[in-house]
């Protein structure tokens, strides 16, 4: 259940690690998302840099696209299955619905293949 002003953990390697919600994108009136909603997000703090070479993708409280891979609340499947995660966590996508970064280090869950997120838990490193 993510609302605007929460804070959540960016697990991508696009640069940013730490946004705050702005807005649960495309649901109809309601309030709160859950895993696989886009939600626009601003960047509140990013990653180190090492060295002079790295080149970020983004400045801080710039307003990008992210969508929810990892929420607290408990989840049930249809088969009655509960899953929750450690984190809030959002990995950030582009206006065309690309993902902005190239690897993902966190363990997705099985419903973002079934919703039309394969590009994301391909560059997973773990899907449960």
């Amino acid at each position: 259940m993510i609302r605007a002003q929460t804070l959540l953990k960016v697990v991508d390697n696009s640069g940013a690690k730490l946004v705050k919600c702005i807005k649960v994108k495309k649901k109809g009136g309601k309030m709160c998302g859950n895993i696989g909603d886009v939600v626009l997000v601003a960047v509140q703090t990013l990653r180190p840099r090492y060295g002079r070479r790295v080149r970020l993708k983004m400045n801080k409280s710039e307003v990008h696209l992210g969508v929810i891979v990892q929420t607290r609340r408990l989840y049930r499947n249809k088969a009655g299955l509960g899953q929750s995660f450690g984190s809030n966590s959002v990995a950030l996508i582009t206006r065309q619905s690309k993902p902005l970064g190239t690897r993902i280090s966190a363990v997705l869950p099985s419903r973002l293949r079934a919703l039309k997120w394969t590009k994301l838990a391909a560059m997973a490193k773990r899907i449960i």
